[in-house]
């Protein structure tokens, strides 16, 4: 296993962890805020902007996952009508352009995170009741676009790199 795979791997399951965390306290979150809403009649003002936040986290978080593990959405339309040999080279492609497309999405929200900071707007008390600049909790769409991008490019089948390469089909 090259050092690319394990770093791989250990960004995959910094990722599993991640996500875990955020669910169970969004859970826990979820669910004290309503038992203080029908109990007390009071909540934490913070709390349903957190979870907003937190689901833009686990979904970017949860693509990370699905590109990593191979079971994003794909539409397969002639790949089974192919031979072995160029069915690899099809779903290379394909990942490439995958990758390409995330690779720009990520580019786009890096630009849009710049122009969040350039802009100073605060999000209102998402942290424990505490104000944080706004793109600090949009720092996940670039982060989760470029990590998909690299899992479509690490998800290249050799087979068809090789072959690429070597111009057959």
């Amino acid at each position: 296993m090259n050092l690319l795979r394990r770093l791989l791997l250990v960004i995959r399951r910094a990722v599993e962890w991640g996500v875990a965390l955020l669910l169970s306290w969004m859970v826990v979150l979820a669910l004290v805020q309503l038992l203080l809403r029908w109990t007390l009649s009071i909540g934490m003002p913070w709390a349903d902007l957190q979870l907003r936040q937190m689901v833009l986290w686990v979904g970017l978080l949860g693509g990370v996952l699905a590109a990593a593990e191979g079971r994003h959405i794909r539409i397969d339309l002639v790949e089974h009508y192919l031979g072995r040999r160029l069915r690899a080279v099809v779903g290379g492609v394909v990942m490439f352009v995958a990758a390409a497309g995330s690779f720009y999405l990520g580019y786009l929200s890096l630009r849009f995170i710049a122009s969040e900071c350039e802009a100073g707007l605060v999000l209102g008390r998402v942290l424990f009741g505490h104000s944080i600049p706004e793109w600090t909790a949009e720092l996940i769409i670039p982060v989760g676009f470029f990590l998909m991008g690299i899992y479509f490019l690490a998800s290249i089948p050799p087979k068809s790199r090789a072959s690429s390469e070597r111009g057959e089909t």
